[in-house]
């Protein structure tokens, strides 16, 4: 199977640059778009779902990914809706990652507190799965409780993906199983782009796990990442190549430098 091409959209662009990033991306024939997350930074940063109306609004066919979207920062109706809504208006292109989070004043001044985010999480998503594909939507659980609860327009079916910054330096057994349980996908953190080994033997934890929840492996998504470095083009097919042997469906490019977009592209999927 052909690897799925993706970009990770740069944190901080003005609209403007935007928009040219995107309609470049899906001009060459990206197949997604990831879009990142922090709602607490010193840096310039986007909110992810606010980030994905903008771009469904100037492209027309490539796929919108969040990497992540931090599901305890929000009520999850709240959040349902919002993904309801722009899986909608994007005519079905949306992918949706959701992630615990890990930067401890995001979460203090969301009002999080750390010791409940994991339960609190689990229980978002399997919410979440029942607020966008049933009508009067019930669910109690520790955190979280509501009861006849129904989306309208109903929602095409969303992805839902999951990453995580407890696997930045391998996996962790927990963190494994409850992707494996409840995700469609995974998205590996940043931090392991362009190391394989370390991805390729978290790829094949995560695969034992996903068999071991009774779930389909074909079925799910494994997503990497690729940094590519400038100075040496000759390294981005073995790269993909690589992670594609390792068990990867998706590739994702992190790069600000726009003009990299179609070698890259053209390199690796030559």
């Amino acid at each position: 199977m052909t690897l799925r091409l993706g970009c990770t959209v740069p944190a901080g662009l003005s609209p403007a640059r935007l928009r040219e990033f995107a309609e470049t991306a899906e001009r060459l024939g990206y197949h997604h778009l990831s879009v990142p997350e922090h709602l607490v930074s010193p840096t310039p940063a986007y909110e992810s779902l606010t980030l994905v109306a903008f771009l469904a609004a100037v492209t027309t066919r490539i796929e919108l990914a969040t990497a992540m979207t931090i599901l305890p920062y929000r009520p999850v109706v709240l959040a349902a809706k919002q993904t309801a809504q722009l899986a909608q208006l994007s005519g079905g292109r949306l992918r949706l990652g959701v992630a615990l989070g890990s930067d401890p004043a995001e979460a203090a001044a969301l009002g999080v507190a750390p010791a409940d985010r994991a339960a609190l999480f689990a229980e978002q998503v399997r919410a979440l799965r029942l607020l966008l594909t049933r009508p009067d939507a019930e669910f109690t659980g520790a955190h979280i409780a509501f009861s006849g609860v129904t989306l309208t327009p109903r929602p095409p079916r969303v992805p839902l993906w999951m990453g995580g910054g407890t696997l930045r330096t391998g996996g962790r057994p927990r963190a494994l199983r409850r992707i494996a349980a409840l995700a469609d996908g995974f998205t590996m953190s940043a931090l392991l782009a362009n190391r394989v080994g370390r991805g390729a033997a978290l790829i094949t934890e995560l695969r034992t796990a996903v068999t071991d929840a009774g779930r389909d492996l074909s079925a799910f998504g494994i997503e990497a990442r690729l940094h590519p470095a400038p100075d040496r083009p000759r390294t981005w097919r073995a790269l993909a190549d690589a992670w594609q042997s390792a068990g990867a469906t998706h590739l994702t490019v992190t790069t600000d430098d726009l003009s990299l977009l179609a070698p890259v592209r053209a390199a690796v999927s030559g």
